[in-house]
């Protein structure tokens, strides 16, 4: 009877893959989130399952916005850039403010955690943001719907932004996080654009459309190879490398998401193993503690940007046959542990002591949360966090499609 019942649902799977009602490639050649997931869900909302159903209409809602969005572009900054080309990006660095012990305010000095609200009138870094965010869910929704107007409007604002020789960003980012009164060279500005994974991304959910061609597709490659020639190149970019704290870290997922984007896997694992297994051990301490991070004024926020960032190289390590999310170092070190530190804040049965001038949110935890519950099942992150925290199994919230906990 057991295999009368396999046999069934097997030969519903294969009736789903020929129904499929649009030209989307079934299953995605994502490295963030994970493929296999995508496509059961996809299963799942072709046969009508209430809960993705009703995700999907929260996924929709949440694009809406993005299919009428006027395209970004660098070129439309006010602020010319020190080399007079606007192609090329530029911002200032957040934290930075006018000195008041000194008559010009130059140079600036630092306030960390505390927003100079003169870097946002420089809009590259909104730009890119917005459009990473963007490009996600049209992604997403073309692939979960097969509905082109979304591929479409996902291939306008990459066009504008990556492509057109008229509108398209340099890849380089000589000019971020500049700092008014010095001129020294920092990697901090590598950080700007720690986004552009999840870009691309939501870039290969568009893989079939009739809007993204295949030559969209390797000119885009092309925009990204070169500047992961300039990151590993650049004197800001061996800065970033050799920083020990998130700007590291999100420099080695940016690599290692750039490599396997542009088709190199042998980068992408040299990286993971000559940086990453050496990072992982210098950021922690064996119980999970985050050294560089729990010493910001904004601890919470930043221990769990930097945790996000590891899981999101522990994915991509994926492609290349390297298991992150297990490996322990020689001196106790692992992303489980550093998972587990975390968790008794979250639940409430430790307080928060160190130092967030900022909020204190739960939600910040929520997306490794999910993607943790799946991975290390021995800890029963799902049991534990459903009893405090009522929107982690929550079936009405988009994330749910492509969570690895659904």
């Amino acid at each position: 009877m057991k295999t009368f019942t396999q046999s069934i649902s097997i030969l519903l799977v294969f009736l789903l893959i020929f129904t499929l009602r649009g030209t989307a490639q079934l299953r995605p050649n994502t490295f963030l989130m994970n493929a296999d997931l995508l496509m059961q869900n996809k299963f799942k909302i072709n046969a009508g399952n209430e809960q993705c159903l009703s995700a999907l209409k929260v996924l929709l809602s949440a694009t809406a916005p993005s299919l009428i969005r006027t395209p970004y572009s660098v070129v439309n900054k006010s602020i010319t850039p020190p080399s007079g080309d606007k192609h090329d990006y530029i911002s200032l660095a957040p934290y930075w403010w006018p000195d008041p012990n000194s008559a010009t305010g130059l140079p600036y000095i630092r306030k960390d955690g505390q927003s100079n609200p003169e870097a946002s009138n420089i809009k590259d870094n909104t730009y890119i943001r917005d459009l990473c965010k963007d490009i996600r869910l049209l992604g997403l929704s073309y692939y979960f719907t097969d509905d082109e107007k979304y591929a479409s409007k996902a291939a306008e604002l990459l066009k504008v932004f990556f492509l057109n020789s008229a509108t398209r960003m340099n890849p380089n980012l000589k000019y971020a996080q500049l700092i008014r009164g010095d001129s020294r060279v920092y990697g901090t500005g590598t950080v700007d654009t720690e986004q552009l994974p999840e870009l691309i991304d939501g870039v290969q959910l568009l893989i079939g459309s009739s809007s993204w061609t295949s030559e969209n597709q390797e000119a885009l490659q092309e925009w990204f190879n070169q500047y992961l020639n300039w990151l590993m190149d650049s004197e800001a970019g061996k800065l970033a490398s050799a920083s020990p704290n998130n700007i590291g870290t999100f420099y080695n997922l940016q690599i290692v998401s750039y490599a396997l984007f542009t088709g190199n896997k042998a980068l992408a694992k040299s990286i993971i193993e000559l940086q990453t297994y050496n990072r992982l051990d210098g950021q922690f301490k064996s119980n999970g503690e985050q050294i560089y991070e729990l010493a910001r004024t904004n601890s919470w926020t930043y221990c769990n940007k930097n945790l996000k960032g590891w899981f999101n190289l522990a994915s991509c390590a994926e492609n290349v046959g390297i298991n992150l999310w297990n490996y322990t170092s020689a001196s106790g070190k692992s992303l489980k542990n550093a998972f587990q530190w975390m968790m008794p804040y979250v639940t409430r049965t430790k307080v928060w002591d160190f130092d967030q001038i900022g909020d204190f949110k739960i939600e910040y935890f929520t997306p490794v949360a999910r993607t943790a519950s799946a991975i290390y099942k021995d800890l029963n992150v799902q049991a534990i966090l459903s009893e405090s925290h009522a929107r982690f199994v929550s079936g009405s919230y988009m994330e749910l499609l492509t969570s690895r906990y659904y």
